[in-house]
């Protein structure tokens, strides 16, 4: 791995954020689960009127995931592209949407990358070591996460401290030689928590492009990651959080070059190296008896990439991305809420020519819920630095029947993406950069229906999406980056979960995307139309838990060809030796499944994992 450095490694190692705690617990049913992504603001999901779905630490841990890449790819309308495992390039799409449409945050901060064609997030990277739960919300977000939300968001939020000293400790080993080690040590007072955690690996890997293709070069993969939190009491109406996260990685991968008289990928002696830093500072204050919640936030974030080709430099791109923001919650009464808020970010890319872009934003929702009614609808008004102003909004609202559980929403949203630095500027190939490069807009709309039947034991959700997007950015050879007239996205997303038995957990969802250019007809690429997901949680003894799962990714289209469906089964085990040890481990790929996710790019075979946690 490359030099790191120790000052990002120490900030992120001795600061905290404290997210907004949570009002659910592991070991409290009754205590009804609480969303912060959705409404930038802690509310009870009964109250959210949006498509939100949830992974919480102990899904992560059942799961065993090594990449948080693999844990949200389990949930519905989200589906994923890699360019080799392990370390290979990753994206998420919400819902059809493009994989640069997605604002990522790291306990609030916006960490994609500005610097990157798309400006999306490159999720190879993110070990799911000191993560406390991840919220995945669908649909265009402009009003409270501005412009890049066309997609939707995924707020990852990390573990915070607590009054008194505890942590735990984890190390496995497996196949492709692969290493893992971490561990985290929380605690506080009633004035001061604090949360440290770090991870590394260390993985041999298998060739990126495709070894049925007759590569046989290994590609592997290393990397180190911190995360910090630190919060302090000032008073019984403010405080003050701070928050870091510092990876440094390194993957080797395969390009393209001539052999055998073609130009085609192939075994290539590539090396990416790849630095992320990001921290927050936060006051929170409180005033007029706690009725008006104040937020005041300096955010941060920062990449460096640089790619060698045998050893020789090649290319290079590093990007900063700066936030001030200003929120205010108001409580009008019991049942009225008014949100407002300010931000003024500026990007400043150095990838084609450095340059730099700001947009001031001012924004603005109002909600009620009250009686089993919940409503919210809200503006927002960007001042691009390029592109001038604009103006977005989004409306929801759900009710919920006490007699039978059943709860309905209806929402519908506008997004906006302007081009990134690197669109603007990019020429190459007899063409200029294009002067006319309009930004992407959409509209969204959504309807849905959840039940519980079998007394609260089961519950099944129903929900049908739309969106238009007009002006979509493609790439071409023939004239590099335009606008596409106009694209759509539609489909139905199902979910079910149900306790089988006190013993015995079932959890599956199905979406299905219809994704094409309006014009053309012809079907956007990697948007899978099928897939599916589903797990079998069994708790075998007191000391012994299991967890079966299947995937499904069917058909799609890639730039140079189709990429056919595949389906592949994960076991997991793990075992409790007492109050501080336990043994996992797992079968990824268990039927041994030959399958690719983008064409000519190769995916493990049956591998298997085994480590040991420790609490205390």
């Amino acid at each position: 791995m490359k030099h790191i450095r120790p000052l990002k490694v120490l900030l992120a190692a001795s600061t905290l954020l404290t997210a907004p705690t949570y009002a659910q617990s592991q070991d409290d049913d009754d205590i009804e689960e609480v969303i912060i992504t959705a409404g930038r603001r802690a509310q009870p999901a009964s109250e959210v009127a949006k498509s939100v779905s949830v992974l919480t630490a102990e899904d992560l841990q059942i799961g065993q995931f090594s990449y948080l890449l693999d844990a949200v790819q389990s949930l519905p309308g989200v589906s994923i592209n890699q360019n080799g495992a392990f370390g290979g390039t990753a994206f998420v799409s919400l819902r059809g949407a493009s994989t640069d449409q997605t604002v990522v945050l790291i306990d609030g901060v916006q960490v994609n990358d500005g610097s990157s064609p798309g400006g999306g997030f490159d999720f190879a990277r993110l070990d799911p070591s000191g993560v406390e739960r991840i919220e995945v919300l669908k649909g265009p977000q402009a009003v409270l996460y501005g412009s890049d939300a066309i997609g939707g968001v995924i707020n990852i939020i990390t573990k915070a401290g607590s009054e008194g000293f505890g942590g735990d400790a984890f190390a496995e080993y497996g196949a492709f030689d692969s290493l893992r080690i971490g561990g985290s040590a929380q605690g506080g007072t009633d004035r001061i928590g604090f949360n440290l955690s770090a991870s590394y690996t260390d993985q041999d890997g298998i060739s990126a492009a495709d070894a049925a293709d007759g590569n046989t070069e290994t590609d592997g993969f290393q990397s180190l990651s911190v995360r910090g939190k630190l919060s302090a009491k000032v008073s019984d109406t403010i405080r003050l959080e701070v928050s870091s996260n510092y990876i440094d990685a390194e993957n080797e991968f395969d390009g393209f070059a001539f052999a055998n008289g073609t130009f085609a990928l192939g075994d290539t002696d590539d090396v990416s190296e790849t630095e992320e830093f990001s921290v927050a500072g936060r006051g929170f204050i409180d005033l007029l008896d706690g009725r008006l919640k104040n937020t005041l936030s300096v955010e941060y974030s920062s990449i460096e990439r640089n790619s060698f080709s045998n050893g020789t430099f090649s290319n290079g791109a590093e990007a900063d991305r700066t936030n001030l923001d200003y929120l205010g919650e108001f409580a009008i009464d019991d049942d009225w809420t008014l949100l407002a808020g300010a931000q003024y970010e500026n990007v400043d890319a150095k990838s084609v020519d450095p340059e730099a872009i700001s947009t001031s934003s001012v924004f603005g929702s109002l909600a009620y819920a009250a009686n089993g009614l919940a409503f919210a609808a809200g503006l927002r008004y960007d001042d691009h630095e390029t592109f001038g102003g604009t103006t977005n909004g989004e409306v929801n609202a759900s009710y919920l029947f006490d007699g039978t559980g059943t709860r309905i929403i209806a929402a519908w949203s506008e997004g906006f993406k302007a081009p990134t630095i690197f669109q603007l500027t990019f020429s190459c190939c007899g063409f200029d950069a294009n002067p006319n490069l309009a930004p992407e807009r959409a509209k969204a709309f959504e309807v849905g229906v959840n039940q519980p039947f079998a007394d609260g034991k089961a519950q099944i959700g129903v929900t049908y999406f739309e969106q238009n997007t007009r002006d979509l950015i493609i790439f071409t050879f023939t004239g590099g980056y335009q606008n596409v007239d106009r694209t759509s996205a539609k489909g139905i997303e199902v979910t079910l979960e149900a306790d089988l038995t006190d013993t015995l957990r079932f959890q599956g969802n199905y979406t299905l995307t219809d994704a094409e250019d309006r014009a053309t007809g012809e079907r956007l690429i990697r948007r899978p139309k099928n897939q599916a997901f589903a797990s079998l949680v069994w708790q075998a003894t007191e000391r012994l838990n299991t967890n079966l799962s299947f995937t499904y990714n069917g058909q799609e289209a890639d730039t140079t060809g189709t990429v056919e469906g595949w389906t592949r089964f994960d076991l997991r085990a793990s075992y409790r030796l007492d109050e501080t040890f336990e043994l996992y481990g797992r079968v990824d790929n268990l039927f041994d499944a030959d399958y690719q996710q983008v064409n000519g790019y190769g995916t493990p075979g049956i591998s298997a994992f085994g480590g040991v946690r420790a609490r205390f």
